[in-house]
């Protein structure tokens, strides 16, 4: 009695082993040939991880008699996601958790950047990082990040987005300016004086030095303002 209760035991265990087994490879399948080709196809130069986790619970869902059905339930997340499995015989429907690893390159600070300090590329390198853990947007070595200033302090590491860099002031307040004002064909140019800071598209304010007049001029070059009449 006790050999045949261990052996209804024993054969349970296998039995669930072979379902959580089965159940498994369909996940690593659909992981390989439907996941990272799509993520793939959204992020092509980035090294991409995707973890089943929490595999025993696999372990308790009944043996399905076919192809169980799986969906992502976050298609658009980088990080945590959720696989539903379904099957129709017997009907059943669970959800694992998964874990998403999207590594891109992007431009970091190898020294501390003081706010207002250009970034150029003697104080910045390539390096990889998790795109869950970005804000903003990275520059990268195919859209550096080059002869803007950082708007804040960066520290060492730290990756360079647009939310710590802004345009450089082409002009700053009581420098000289040459003031261009063009009307259809016809172009003047005068000297003036920078009432405050500019930078590139930027509205400010100018005085003529020869009439004394205060205009608004666009920067569109170091110093030099655009005005249109």
């Amino acid at each position: 009695m006790g050999h045949v209760k261990l052996l209804t035991i024993l054969l349970f265990f296998l039995s669930s082993w072979s379902s959580a087994s089965q159940i498994e490879t369909q996940i690593e399948q659909f992981i390989q040939q439907v996941e990272l080709k799509r993520l793939q196809n959204i992020y092509p130069n980035a090294r991409i991880g995707v973890t089943v986790q929490n595999k025993v619970a696999l372990d308790y869902l009944p043996q399905c008699h076919q192809a169980i059905s799986i969906e992502n339930q976050r298609p658009e997340a980088v990080n945590r996601t959720s696989y539903a499995l379904s099957c129709e015989d017997p009907v059943w429907k669970s959800y694992v958790p998964v874990e998403q690893s999207i590594l891109i390159e992007g431009i970091k600070a190898i020294t501390p950047i003081s706010r207002g300090e250009r970034i150029t590329k003697q104080n910045t390198d390539i390096g990889e990082i998790d795109l869950a853990t970005l804000r903003g947007h990275l520059y990268t070595s195919a859209n550096p990040p080059y002869g803007l200033v950082a708007s804040r302090n960066i520290r060492i590491n730290h990756y360079i987005t647009d939310q710590v860099t802004e345009l450089p002031d082409l002009i700053k307040k009581g420098s000289n300016v040459l003031i261009t004002a063009q009307s259809n064909s016809i172009v003047v140019r005068m000297n003036g004086v920078a009432l405050e800071d500019g930078v590139k598209g930027e509205q400010i304010r100018v005085q003529n030095v020869s009439s004394g007049r205060i205009v608004y001029g666009k920067v569109v070059s170091d110093g030099e303002v655009l005005v249109n009449y």
